[in-house]
């Protein structure tokens, strides 16, 4: 810890105003708003680092010290630790020179910080974000302290055009914002010369829920129920990555029973989000049969999770500290044997999917993304995976029982449709052996600890692996122990992305129309996960 602390001090001494340590792996660095691009880019490009974006958020501290605040967070992978740089920016003039220039991925979060706020990130293109169609253009901007959570705005016609080419040959075709699916609204719309994707481009947040704003002033418990219906396919990644938030501001190490027994749920969710990510993939690439037998398949580990939990989506399960509820040692010798079946299904069909001509026709070079772009994108989870890139929470910054078992992460150089789908296929696999070994391992005892005390004012920080990828929960708590600020960055968000320059492709291997669908399929990201 010595060590890391000097060699940060040392990489920042020039811009820092002050620093302080939050938890025993967050460090916080107060700099002024003008040092905040390059400062970022120095811990980006530090080869001993080895440090990641995670997310970029706001606070509205007028009520207290009279101004806002840019928080940037970074993973330090090679040490299992993060950065926070804090910068404050005056009330009278919120703004600050973007970091976007420096970091290109940046540009969503910045993109989102003007739109809630009114913070001006200073030499980027402002276009709306998370509020736009029928959001009023004017001064409102919903996660400042004095903008009434129940303020009725008045619905305007103004329109948010793709900024598509126009030329002989050239038509758009729009998919969306509804779907024949029962899925959320997202506008997909393709720019084809013939069949031929020449521009593709994806408008989201038609229903921007509003639960960081519904969130302040709440009990923690309130809080936690709003982050386990965020999302239904993610729903025990957000329950346990807001209760990991709050437990770091408490100090908190929960009872290893219930430790081990969040590892189990977690890789239970995995499962079933990745079947079902198998499903659409074989529906999407024409291979009917599949797709059914999939969704079958999974229906056994939804039930197995009801049968455990009490609960198809894990909710009601999770509190600060450990767990509501304790699970009998007879549900896990079941779900052992249920596994049993399950794996041998599985098995057979993996097999399947892999050596129909047909489909591996559909998805080989379908969907290209290269491990440059991907990186330059910011991607995360199985969608980055897919693209040779070496990332994964649970083995880079280990958190509940993963810190006692080493994560297999599986990793293709294809960059393709094919890629995505071996990595879930894989990632199966090696959830079932963790499952098997975390049973086997499973202690006894209690199931939660109370909490004492918390910091206040001071980031919590709950950072996980999530089915789609690194999952962050960022809150900060009042003097009442009260939400005063919650801001969620799930793996969808950064991932989308991905899929816009993947639906284009990259030189000599561009995507038909008809591609369309399985490379989004490929992806399969959550609508409700992004729409917060």
């Amino acid at each position: 810890m010595k060590d890391l602390t000097k060699l940060i001090e040392n990489l920042l001494k020039e811009h820092t105003l002050k620093y302080k340590l939050i938890t025993p792996n967050h460090f916080e660095f107060i700099i002024d708003k003008n040092h905040l691009p390059i400062v970022s880019e120095l811990i980006i490009k530090d080869p001993s680092l080895n440090a990641s974006l995670v997310t970029i958020t706001a606070t509205d501290n007028r009520e207290r010290d009279e101004n806002y605040e840019i928080h940037v967070l970074f993973s330090l992978k090679k040490v299992n630790r993060l950065i926070t740089l804090k910068a404050p920016l005056s009330k009278l003039n919120p703004s600050y020179p973007a970091i976007t220039s420096k970091i290109p991925h940046a540009s969503w979060y910045e993109r989102e910080i003007h739109d809630l706020f009114g913070i001006v990130p200073e030499g980027i293109d402002l276009y709306p974000l998370l509020l736009h169609r029928d959001w009023h253009p004017s001064k409102n901007f919903p996660l400042r302290k004095d903008f009434p959570k129940d303020k009725q705005l008045p619905i305007t016609d103004q329109e948010l055009e793709f900024d598509f080419p126009h030329g002989e040959g050239l038509h758009q075709i729009a998919v969306g914002p509804i779907h024949a699916g029962i899925i959320e609204p997202g506008h997909l719309r393709f720019c084809a010369l013939g069949e031929e994707i020449h521009k593709f481009d994806v408008q989201l947040f038609y229903t921007h829920k509003g639960i960081e704003k519904m969130a302040e002033g709440k009990t923690i418990n309130e809080a936690l129920t709003l982050a386990e219906n965020i999302c239904g396919m993610c729903s025990y990644s957000h329950s346990t990555a807001f209760c990991i938030a709050i437990e770091s501001l408490g100090d908190i190490s929960i009872p290893p029973r219930a430790m081990f027994i969040r590892t189990i749920c977690l890789e239970m969710e995995r499962l079933a989000s990745h079947m079902s990510d198998l499903s659409a993939i074989c529906s999407a690439g024409g291979f009917s049969f599949a797709s059914v037998h999939t969704a079958r398949v999974r229906e056994l580990i939804m039930r197995q999770i009801h049968k455990l939990t009490g609960h198809r989506f894990f909710r009601g399960l999770n509190a600060v500290g450990g767990l509501q509820k304790d699970i009998s040692n007879k549900y896990f010798d079941e779900l052992l044997s249920g596994l049993g079946l399950f794996e041998n299904d599985f098995n057979d069909l993996a097999k399947l999917i892999l050596n129909i001509d047909s489909l591996l026709d559909r998805l080989e070079l379908t969907g290209f993304l290269s491990k440059e772009k991907a990186l330059s994108l910011g991607l995360v989870g199985p969608s980055a995976r897919g693209s040779n890139i070496d990332t994964d929470v649970r083995r880079d910054n280990p958190y509940l029982a993963y810190k006692k078992y080493q994560v297999n992460v599986p990793m293709y150089e294809t960059c393709d449709a094919l890629a995505r789908t071996k990595v879930r296929i894989d990632e199966v696999n090696e959830s079932l052996k963790l499952i098997k070994n975390l049973i086997r391992d499973l202690p006894s005892g209690e199931i939660i600890e109370k909490v004492k005390s918390f910091l206040h004012y001071s980031p919590g920080i709950g950072m996980m692996e999530s089915p789609k990828g690194e999952l962050v929960h960022w809150i900060m708590l009042d003097k009442e122990n009260k939400i005063s600020r919650y801001h969620v960055r799930s793996a969808s968000y950064i991932n989308w992305k991905g899929v816009v320059q993947a639906t284009m492709g990259e030189g000599s291997l561009k995507n038909i129309v008809p591609d369309g669908p399985l490379v989004n399929k490929s992806f399969n990201l959550c609508y409700s996960c992004v729409d917060k």
